[in-house]
């Protein structure tokens, strides 16, 4: 009898441990973005590094009018806000004066912004502006004409925004 008993917890352990391998698949399968790999994280991180960024260097690279374009948040999102239909059609225009503009569908308001270095990054900086734009909250890195400012190692989203003029003059 106490074979027996044996055997019935052996094959429900062997069950579970099969049912328990298999929810693991698929739940731990990589959540890699294959729709957008022009807004691949690693990618611009490497190609970030490719170049120096000063203070100035990166103050310059901003200047100029950028278009939002996507956006990836922390973990489990819906495909729409990980679409980024939320800020469709964001325009935000960085003039060399430290002033900007920001157009947002129908409404247009004015900023100030600079730039801060941020402690322990790597020579990375971050936007300081007024009032504060929730989607330029993070680390800056750019790769050719795509500006990323990553807020996801605090919790928060990574926004992608592409240059669509660099004109530095204003």
């Amino acid at each position: 009898m106490h074979n027996i008993l044996e055997k019935v917890d052996m094959r429900r352990l062997n069950r579970f441990l099969t049912i328990l391998f298999l929810f693991s698949m698929f739940m731990f399968q990589g959540c890699e973005d294959k729709e957008n790999p022009m807004f691949d994280d690693q990618a611009i991180w490497e190609c970030h590094y490719e170049n120096n960024w000063d203070y100035e260097t990166t103050k310059n690279n901003v200047v100029g009018l950028w278009e939002w374009k996507y956006i990836k948040c922390c973990g489990e999102t819906t495909t729409p806000y990980q679409n980024g239909t939320e800020s469709k059609g964001l325009k935000i225009e960085f003039s060399a004066d430290g002033s900007g503009v920001v157009v947002d569908q129908d409404v247009i308001y004015e900023f100030s912004w600079d730039l801060g270095l941020l402690v322990n990054e790597n020579g990375l900086f971050e936007f300081q502006t007024t009032p504060s734009i929730a989607q330029l909250n993070g680390r800056l890195l750019f790769c050719d004409n795509l500006m990323m400012s990553n807020g996801s190692y605090r919790d928060g989203a990574d926004n992608f925004l592409v240059k669509v003029d660099s004109d530095t003059t204003k």
